[in-house]
């Protein structure tokens, strides 16, 4: 009996053990179902740190990132983009949990008694809805219309011209790529939209047709005929307008030429002459164009075009260079010859017939077409004078054409309606007609603006009897429109405006 005794200690204290021992168990089986689980340690979804947080403040915080705003920059100006539900943040918690629980469960209750517990730190990517079309839309329709330029070319105002200016434009199509990546970015959320500079528009020559339509209905007589030419030598474009009682009639109508035949005559001059002019013909042709002196030119046509037959040369010259509407029957002096009567396309309308005289006859076209030729041979000897006349005018020749004609200082007409400081080379013309009265007022010219040289051929008629003050103001209105297109006024700003009210 006595041999039993330690055996029965034994097993109660083998008992008590594994008591205590299923107590430990139990005690550590508690401990280990209370540990929370929270996101490991160096976890990461994307490159934002959810160490230690659960998975609803590990979402709120990508969420807080993701759904901030995203920043256009559209030079210098901050545009916020809403660009909020571009995440499926319940996608994402999911899954951030399914990872939670893989890592816990990868971690027995045995490898925790056994001191081998250990938490795996979780990295996940973000899984980026696609770019909503609205991103699209709210660029073309908030971004484009609020930000955008439009390049204006010089526009109509008042009587004349303003600026045009250049613009700019949002380029939508690289804009898309650049904003799906900011909206993927945790830090880089700015995005510099490309902007497309674009240049002024050219200006459109039809606006000043119809700027000059109105000033000619504005401020011609009832009954009044006038025509205007124009030629811009750097564009190569041109048009021709007549107007009547603010109704359009077809160009090409034939005017007394009066003094401003004095162009093809001199033009003629210098085909003819081999040398220099010297001092005695020089100052006759001075006289000629500044002073319209009618002596003078006879004097050149007898002189230097050669004979009584001379009018029928300067004639000869302008069929040359294709002005088929211009000539020249006889000499200025009263009583002269006349050496034919010219039928012209121009003379021979039926529509309209504004009694010409029939000593000499052009079109604003024609004398317009002419002084163009001109102003081109001065410039670097091309065009239709050397065309027709080769080796017969020179450069230099046509050089010291415009010299003369801008010689031809005259406050009225085309001169009137531009600065003192822009040189002129014109010839201007009027004269009284059979009946006593003016009727028939020219005056072509070359201008040399800062903003564009340019030919204007001005010719109007007064059925009864033209004012020169009144008839001065319609050409004088003309050219000052004519140069405000070449040279527009600054654009008024809203602000300026303002003041102005």
């Amino acid at each position: 009996m006595e041999e039993s005794k330690p055996s029965l200690s034994l097993f109660f204290i083998s008992l008590s053990l594994l008591f205590f021992a299923g107590v430990l168990t139990f005690l550590c089986y508690q401990r280990y179902r209370s540990i929370e689980p929270v996101i490991p340690d160096d976890s990461y979804i994307a490159d934002i740190p959810i160490t230690g947080l659960s998975p609803e403040e590990a979402v709120e915080r990508v969420r807080s990132v993701y759904d901030l705003p995203v920043i256009l920059n559209y030079l210098g100006s901050s545009i916020l983009l809403d660009i909020s539900g571009n995440i499926d943040y319940e996608a994402l918690r999911t899954e951030l949990e399914a990872q939670i629980d893989a890592v816990y469960a990868e971690n027995s209750f045995i490898n925790y008694l056994m001191g081998k517990f250990s938490q795996k730190p979780i990295r996940m990517d973000i899984s980026f809805r696609e770019m909503p079309d609205s991103v699209e839309s709210f660029l073309t329709e908030q971004v484009v219309p609020r930000y955008d330029i439009y390049p204006m070319p010089v526009q109509p105002a008042g009587n004349g011209f303003v600026q045009g200016h250049s613009g700019r434009a949002l380029d939508t199509a690289a804009s898309l790529p650049l904003i799906d990546q900011a909206r993927r970015s945790d830090s880089s959320r700015t995005v510099d939209l490309p902007i497309r500079e674009l240049e002024q528009p050219a200006a459109n020559i039809k606006n000043l047709e119809l700027q000059l339509r109105s000033v000619i209905d504005t401020w011609q007589d009832r009954g009044q005929v006038t025509e205007v030419f124009l030629s811009d030598p750097a564009s190569g474009q041109t048009f021709d307008i007549a107007r009547r009682d603010r109704e359009d009639l077809v160009p090409e109508i034939a005017f007394t030429a009066a003094s401003t035949m004095k162009l093809p005559i001199m033009i003629s001059s210098y085909i003819r002459m081999d040398d220099k002019p010297n001092t005695i013909t020089m100052r006759t042709l001075r006289l000629m164009i500044t002073e319209s002196k009618n002596d003078q030119t006879d004097w050149m046509m007898e002189n230097i075009i050669g004979g009584p037959l001379a009018p029928y040369a300067v004639t000869e010259d302008m069929e040359k260079l294709g002005l088929h509407n211009s000539f020249l029957a006889g000499y200025f002096y009263l009583g002269a010859p006349l050496l034919n009567i010219f039928q012209t396309e121009a003379n021979s309308r039926t529509d309209i017939n504004l009694n010409p005289d029939i000593y000499n006859q052009t079109t604003a076209k024609d004398m317009g077409t002419l002084m163009d030729a001109l102003y081109r041979c001065s410039e670097d000897g091309s065009g239709l004078l050397t065309e027709a006349f080769p080796g017969q005018i020179t450069l230099d020749e046509c050089t010291e054409m415009i010299g003369l004609l801008k010689d031809n200082k005259l406050p009225y007409l085309i001169s009137a309606g531009v600065p003192d400081s822009v040189p002129v080379a014109h010839k201007h013309g009027w004269i009284e007609e059979s009946d006593g009265l003016l009727h028939t007022m020219g005056n072509i010219a070359a201008v040399y603006s800062p903003g564009g040289d340019y030919i204007l051929s001005i010719y109007t008629w007064h059925p009864e009897h033209l004012i020169f003050e009144e008839g001065n103001i319609v050409f004088s209105q003309i050219s000052s429109a004519v140069f405000g297109y070449f040279n527009p006024s600054p654009a008024i700003t809203e602000a300026e405006s303002a003041d102005v009210r």
